[in-house]
């Protein structure tokens, strides 16, 4: 009996120690998986759950995703009602996955673009964030309402201009804050490639990245727009953007490239030159050269000349299609008392969109008459002489 009872009593000892080692075990899986999922949960947060919109804005929302280690990371949106749209950005671009960073966690951008016929009412989007087989989900409402607190609204004063690509270009712009709020926004200008564009607040003359708006206020801002000197004929968009608050509001302008505006004057031959006779008019061939990619009309034409000289132009007004010339002639009278020489007579060309200007070295001749009559003095002159000493020199 007794050594039954001692041979049990070993046997039950033996199985408590089994039991505490499957317990122990347990435990210890158990805090090796815990600590495993612990240690790689995605958490992804953002301060706005729920937000008031208006109807045609936009809205941006900080979302934060962090991890515990690195890895990749898929983001999604789901739950976007018909007609809106929505994008995920990083470093300002559209972005689909992160790799997480266990000592940073990644800021990245949710816009939501409302469309201006979404329909008064709360839709819930939900952000989903994948890594490792496990997701999180975030939930984010939107309520789209008539009487939301304000909103942000970026208008121009006329919103298309057009002229030469040499010229610049100044749009006079309102940026409008009707939230309850004191809001700063960042602004941003777009435009074609080697167009310089330059925005600052009226009354300012140097540009800056941020205005600050108070509630109920307005900015006025001027964007100057030159276009790329080699820019050709067409239409050009240029945009602004401006974000604070979670909104962004987009305002689309444009510049019309009509051509390229320049004249050029000269003499038929080319050589700024001419000769005209004394007590004469001359006419002098001239051409008028449109070197522009434009047309030019009403090219008026003009000459200032010497005291008392009379130059004028048949036609006295052109009008020239882009890369054309045109013959015209240049009606020149010297004064009557004018000496033998060179003069300079500077003609002109002048239409609204260019003008041109050309010096012209004018040599004035004496008439023939008086050269012809300049000789038979000369020889009557010295047949007198002859005379007179044939007659009494000897004497």
């Amino acid at each position: 009996m007794l050594s039954g009872f001692l041979g049990l009593q070993r046997s039950s000892r033996a199985l408590r120690a089994s039991l505490l080692s499957v317990v122990f075990g347990l435990v210890v899986l158990l805090a090796i998986i815990g600590g495993a999922t612990s240690a790689q949960a995605t958490t992804l947060t953002t301060p706005y759950l729920a937000m008031t919109v208006q109807a045609g804005q936009t809205v941006n929302l900080d979302l934060t995703v962090a991890d515990a280690v690195a890895q990749r990371v898929d983001l999604s949106v789901q739950g976007l009602p018909a007609e809106w749209e929505a994008a995920i950005l990083g470093g300002g671009r559209p972005i689909s996955a992160i790799m997480t960073d266990p000592e940073a966690p990644a800021s990245i951008d949710l816009q939501v673009k409302v469309p201006h016929l979404a329909e008064e009412g709360t839709s819930t989007l939900t952000v989903v964030a994948r890594a490792g087989g496990a997701s999180v989900s975030l939930p984010i409402a939107l309520t789209v309402s008539e009487v939301e607190g304000g909103t942000t609204e970026l208008t121009a004063e006329y919103a298309s201009l057009r002229g030469s690509s040499k010229a610049s270009y100044t749009f006079s712009l309102n940026l409008s804050n009707t939230t309850p709020e004191e809001r700063v926004y960042n602004l941003t200008t777009t435009g074609p490639e080697n167009w310089t564009l330059s925005l600052m607040p009226s009354g300012v003359s140097q540009e800056t990245p941020t205005v600050t708006v108070e509630s109920q206020g307005k900015q006025g801002l001027n964007l100057k727009v030159t276009p790329a000197p080699t820019a050709e004929i067409g239409v050009y968009e240029i945009v602004v953007s401006a974000t604070g608050g979670g909104e962004t509001v987009t305002l689309p302008v444009q510049v019309e490239i009509t051509g390229t505006y320049s004249l050029s004057l000269t003499t038929a031959d080319g050589n700024l030159n001419a000769e005209v006779k004394k007590g004469k008019t001359s006419r002098v061939q001239c051409l008028v050269i449109n070197t522009g990619t434009g047309p030019v009309q009403g090219v008026e034409l003009s000459a200032t000349a010497p005291a008392n000289w009379q130059v004028s132009f048949e036609p006295s007004v052109v009008d020239l299609p882009a890369n054309q010339q045109m013959p015209v002639i240049a009606v020149i009278t010297p004064a009557e008392n004018v000496i033998a020489g060179d003069y300079v007579v500077t003609m002109t060309a002048k239409a609204d969109q260019a003008s041109a200007d050309s010096e012209i070295r004018v040599t004035v001749k004496t008439s023939t008459l008086w050269g012809v009559i300049g000789v038979l003095i000369a020889v009557a002159a010295i047949a007198i002489l002859g005379f007179v000493f044939r007659r009494f020199g000897h004497r």
